[in-house]
């Protein structure tokens, strides 16, 4: 009975797995942005003035250091579309 389990566990997994996601073309268009992109650790040297620079220059609308964690205890440079 186990080996039986095991099995239909191991074919279903490998099923998700392998299976393709049809995407219609011309759905998205080409290097659009996402709504909300963060990345490197703001410090002394990568403030909120230079996280908007950086997110303009990625085609997206603002930028700022948002704190993260509960207390905020990491601030992160995210952008906004």
């Amino acid at each position: 009975m186990l080996i039986a389990f095991t099995l239909t566990v191991l074919m279903v997994v490998s099923s998700i797995h392998c299976q393709t996601i049809d995407i219609t073309p011309g759905t998205f268009a080409q290097d659009e942005p996402s709504s909300t992109l963060c990345f490197n650790p703001c410090s002394d040297k990568l403030g909120d003035k230079e996280c908007k620079t950086i997110c303009l220059n990625k085609a997206y609308k603002d930028g700022s250091c948002i704190g993260f964690g509960i207390p905020p205890t990491s601030k992160y440079c995210c952008c906004t579309k």
